[in-house]
């Protein structure tokens, strides 16, 4: 998917927001089919639980996974890619049984999307999933991050009174806005992740 070969062209590569990490763009149309076909999330788990370390599984957020996909060849620019959380949460439920199964008692979904300049419409898609994910999450501690800006007004008020989340971490290196945004009110009962080393510099 990366390089491609004489038959297949590579995937398109694009930064992670503005760092100089790269992922590779998901490419999706009406038809996908999602399947849990990856099961690292859970064999990590497994393996550090092993060692005696319980560890935190961190997944990216299905309205992140989505957000920042494109449409693939043929399908129309302007397909809305959010139209497929009903198809995808299914697949994160089965990972969320598999990783309670395990013995996680903490799950973190990284959601930096938020961060950008969101309309209402997305904004509801996004508690919408969450409040879909809500049964399958009951039990475990779950966070939410966001990072590499400040988080918008109307997307924090969002984000934080989402039910099934436990804890929010915002960049507070470069989200003096956000500051405060948390200092106008955070949720009683909920844990603040506080963001203070800066995720550009790639120096120690």
């Amino acid at each position: 998917m990366a390089r491609g070969n004489a038959s297949v062209p590579a995937m398109e590569m694009t930064k992670w927001f503005d760092t100089n990490y790269h992922f590779i763009l998901p490419e999706l149309g009406p038809d996908v089919k999602f399947t849990y076909a990856s099961h690292k999330a859970v064999n990590e788990y497994k393996e550090a639980k092993a060692l005696g370390v319980d560890t935190v599984p961190v997944l990216v957020g299905p309205f992140t996974f989505l957000s920042l996909s494109k449409p693939a060849k043929g399908v129309e620019k302007t397909f809305p890619k959010l139209s497929l959380l009903d198809k995808i949460l299914p697949v994160y439920k089965e990972v969320i049984a598999d990783l309670k199964a395990a013995g996680a008692s903490a799950i973190q979904f990284d959601e930096p999307v938020l961060v950008m300049d969101l309309e209402s419409h997305q904004l509801e898609a996004f508690a919408n999933a969450y409040s879909e994910l809500e049964s399958s999450l009951a039990g475990l501690h779950v966070i939410i991050e966001t990072y590499f800006a400040d988080v918008p007004q109307e997307a924090y008020k969002t984000l934080t009174s989402l039910n099934a989340v436990s804890g929010f971490g915002f960049d507070l290196v470069r989200g003096a806005k956000t500051l405060d945004l948390i200092k106008g009110g955070f949720p009683a009962g909920k844990f603040l992740y506080a963001g203070v080393v800066d995720g550009r510099n790639i120096w120690a």
